[in-house]
């Protein structure tokens, strides 16, 4: 009885533990997919499209650690901003100079596909969704 217990204690521990998708892995595949589509350069914010797609159910679980706050007038990540440094510190993104604001996806064809198969489904299939809704409104802005 006692190990039965200690198993249930801690399948339920472990679901406020481990995330399903950490903020940088979110990302780390976002912009692989962005890459695969052939997008080389973003603009920096990403904080008002990625706080909208949260607001849509259907990526709640994909976007569960990524938290946002406001001063009231804007939208700020800490999750978005970790994440982003560390995959420029990795060599996978890069910037223009820093007050333009342009992220350059450097990924090549093996970062691509080792960072989207990082990612398990239903996450990646949700991650992919995002990505094309980002490419859609980037290309109707354009």
């Amino acid at each position: 009885m006692e190990l039965q217990k200690d198993a249930r204690t801690n399948s339920y521990l472990n679901q406020f533990y481990e995330p399903k998708v950490t903020a940088y892995e979110f990302l780390k595949c976002f912009f692989a997919y962005l890459r695969k589509n052939k997008i080389q350069e973003i603009e920096r914010d990403l904080v008002d499209f990625l706080r909208c797609q949260k607001e849509n159910a259907d990526n709640k679980d994909v976007l569960e650690e990524i938290n946002f706050r406001t001063n009231g007038v804007n939208y700020f990540s800490d999750d978005i901003e970790d994440a982003l440094f560390n995959l420029q510190n990795g060599g996978l993104l890069g910037k223009m100079n820093p007050s333009f604001g342009i992220i350059i996806i450097k990924y090549t064809e093996n970062e691509i596909e080792e960072s989207i198969n990082s990612i398990s489904e239903p996450y990646r299939a949700a991650i992919e969704n995002i990505a094309n809704e980002y490419i859609r409104l980037a290309r109707k802005e354009d």
